[in-house]
């Protein structure tokens, strides 16, 4: 008799530790997906950045050239809206609407929604702008006989798959014209 008062007091008790474990490995597996999805989502911003800062690169590269190509600094004269002159004012470079008017390149690039933009503007001779003054002047023994090197400030800005999100790198540039 004792034994089935015993087997009487035990039921339901394997119910109980079943379901305690069975909602233990629910909020493990919620969490679990959970993490999952927050390191997809790191990886795809991750990504989105990359883009952006190869795109605002590429654009870069390519004003750079526009400069190196250049014979004079007459054509940085203010009345392309991504040439500008040493009197004009800087944009704001991280307002979107500065970049309506500004040179799309003819870069390519796979995975971006457009493509870079960038505005090159002459900043003066070395000897008019105190920042050349000091580099130039003093580490590179100053500016050579019979020619003129001129300071440029190239700004980009490139844009990633969404076009949401915008990235905008700056670079300064001399060249050297011989008279």
């Amino acid at each position: 008799m004792k034994s089935s008062t015993h087997l009487k007091n035990q039921q339901g008790v394997a119910l109980l530790v079943s379901l305690i474990l069975l909602v233990a490995m629910t909020m493990l597996g919620i969490s679990s997906m959970k993490g999952s999805s927050t390191e997809l989502t790191m990886a795809g911003n991750l990504r989105e950045s990359g883009l952006t800062f190869q795109a605002a690169e590429a654009g870069l590269r390519q004003a750079e050239a526009i400069v190196e190509d250049s014979s004079s600094t007459a054509m940085f004269d203010g009345t392309s809206p991504s040439l500008l002159s040493n009197t004009d004012a800087d944009p704001d470079y991280l307002d979107k609407t500065s970049w309506d008017s500004a040179t799309t390149t003819s870069i390519s690039l796979a995975g971006i929604s457009t493509n870079p933009q960038y505005i090159i503007k002459f900043l003066g001779n070395w000897a008019q702008n105190p920042l050349a003054l000091v580099n130039i002047g003093a580490g590179y023994g100053g500016q050579p006989p019979g020619s003129i090197i001129s300071n440029f400030r190239s700004t980009s800005r490139g844009t990633g798959q969404t076009g949401k999100t915008a990235r905008t790198v700056q670079s300064y540039y001399g060249k050297q014209y011989i008279n």
